[in-house]
């Protein structure tokens, strides 16, 4: 049987090269979490991999941490890590641009 789940996914950080810059910008991932809701038929255990989707039609693959039962929003939370050790500008770019995610600052 099918079930919905958050998916809260940290990537790693990165170096941008802006326009009209010389010196690269760091931007600093560890403070925020991407958050999507997916449907699954079973709930995933840590060390599983997830595909998932960003709204542009790209792909890419996440590591599940732990997943936790939250009251509040009735449904399973699945803690993910973006499974490369880096992530490319055109990868974080889809991503931060993707309707379907939703960037959550951590508190």
């Amino acid at each position: 049987m099918a079930q919905t789940v958050e998916i809260s996914l940290r990537i790693p950080s990165l170096r941008l090269r802006r326009e009209g810059k010389e010196a690269p910008e760091a931007i600093a991932n560890s403070d925020v979490r991407f958050g999507k809701q997916v449907e699954v038929k079973a709930i995933p255990k840590p060390g599983d991999i997830l595909t998932m989707t960003v709204s542009s039609g790209g792909t890419f693959e996440c590591d599940v941490v732990r997943s936790d039962w939250q009251h509040d929003k009735n449904m399973f939370v699945i803690a993910c890590r973006y499974s490369k050790r880096s992530i490319s500008p055109a990868e974080y770019q889809a991503l931060v641009s993707a309707s379907d995610w939703q960037v959550r600052p951590l508190l």
